[in-house]
């Protein structure tokens, strides 16, 4: 168990992790409620206490898979899995100030 204090950053940075990673969506009519594309965060680690959002298509991600025999087939290994947004580099007490992280600028909207 983390013995964290009330004001520790790192509850309000979980709270905006858990708010983004929890996605509601029809996977058929691959959109969400609004009819927007469904998107999945992906958090990576960069070192130093710096962390990286990537979001992802799951249309796309899908459609790949359909696309041939293989997830992988016909794809060069950097475009197998391309963001749709990519959000600068953040720490936990970022993560704890922002309510939701703004994309790179050139970053594409699903």
């Amino acid at each position: 168990m983390l013995k964290l204090a009330s004001d520790d950053a790192l509850l309000p940075a979980a709270r905006v992790v858990l708010d983004v990673n929890i996605v509601q969506g029809d996977a058929l009519a691959m959109a969400d409620a609004a009819g927007d594309p469904i998107v999945f965060p992906e958090w990576g680690y960069l070192g130093r206490g710096k962390f990286q959002r990537r979001d992802f298509r799951f249309d796309a991600l899908t459609q790949r898979s359909a696309a041939s025999g293989t997830l992988f087939d016909a794809f060069e290994e950097h475009e197998i899995f391309t963001p749709v947004r990519t959000y600068p580099a953040m720490t936990v007490q970022n993560l704890a100030a922002a309510s939701a992280p703004e994309p790179v600028e050139g970053s594409e909207k699903p």
